[in-house]
């Protein structure tokens, strides 16, 4: 191996990973630091434009929407016969299950969706199945997309975002569970790595205290990394109890961009969810 071939290999392995370190530290979600080979260093030295994520081709479309087939997944697994009905308070919404998981690492999916997921449910809830009346799951289907600077594509990643929606508690309420994303398809080129994290932050009530409606705001966040760059962003999707479901932020294809921008108005419109506005009150309580 010739002198030049190691200085270049010495160069540029440790520079990605302390690029990669940096993001790291600056991302909520944690993602690892990129790792690569020497081959791919020096063919990304050699080729520097192979291996740069065009910016501009980055996108999001919506493929398709469907019910996931298996209801179990997406909901979670049941509470156990012997947990007993609590005292709940129906419109102080909470998030049981998780806040910030990994789907996908390294180019491979690592998430469980029978276990990962997010749920706006009552204050004293503690598990989706002592709610009743949830609908059965639903789901979108999105393709992600990116090329380098020659136009070849690189990165074609197909995921589907799912929900459970409309649980009560003794028929008050319309509340979510199984929030989860599940990585269908990751075809990634030599030379890239790709990550891709989920963060629920917040969970709200945008109905009334006597008839709360949950809803949440779920942050997918995504990395493209190789030694010569790292490209990173997010993209928003908002939830509700009742089954309403928007894109409301990211890099997605101009067909429904105006979707998005239509649920962002909406996000404070009490038309969303069906519901009057909301009126000042104190928690409502209800026992067994």
């Amino acid at each position: 191996m010739s002198t030049a071939f190691l200085l270049i290999i010495g160069l540029a392995v440790p520079a990605a990973t302390t690029q990669a370190q940096t993001v790291n530290q600056v991302s909520a979600q944690q993602s690892q630091p990129a790792v690569f080979t020497p081959e791919e260093a020096f063919a990304a030295y050699m080729d520097p434009d192979a291996f740069t994520v065009d910016p501009a081709s980055i996108r999001i479309e919506r493929i398709k929407e469907e019910e996931p087939a298996q209801t179990q997944a997406v909901r979670g697994p049941k509470a156990p016969e012997e947990d007993a009905d609590p005292f709940v308070i129906i419109d102080q919404i909470i998030n049981i299950g998780q806040k910030i998981w990994s789907i996908i690492e390294a180019n491979r999916p690592v998430v469980n969706v029978t276990t990962t997921y997010a749920a706006a449910v009552p204050q004293g809830i503690s598990h989706w199945d002592q709610l009743a009346g949830w609908k059965e799951p639903k789901g979108k289907v999105y393709g992600f997309y990116a090329k380098n600077l020659y136009g070849i594509e690189v990165i074609s990643v197909k995921y589907q975002v799912s929900m459970t929606y409309g649980g009560n508690y003794k028929g008050k309420g319309k509340y979510l569970t199984g929030v989860t994303v599940v990585p269908l398809m990751v075809d990634v080129a030599w030379g890239y790595k790709f990550n891709m994290d989920a963060s629920v932050p917040s969970v709200s009530n945008v109905g009334t205290s006597e008839d709360p409606v949950a809803a949440l705001i779920a942050n997918l966040h995504w990395q493209i990394s190789t030694t010569m760059k790292d490209s990173q962003g997010t993209s928003v999707y908002y939830m509700q109890g009742t089954g309403a479901f928007k894109e409301i932020g990211g890099p997605f294809k101009q067909a429904f961009k105006e979707d998005a921008k239509k649920a962002t108005e909406k996000l404070i419109s009490p038309d969303f969810t069906g519901s009057k506005p909301i009126a000042p009150a104190g928690p409502v309580f209800v026992g067994r």
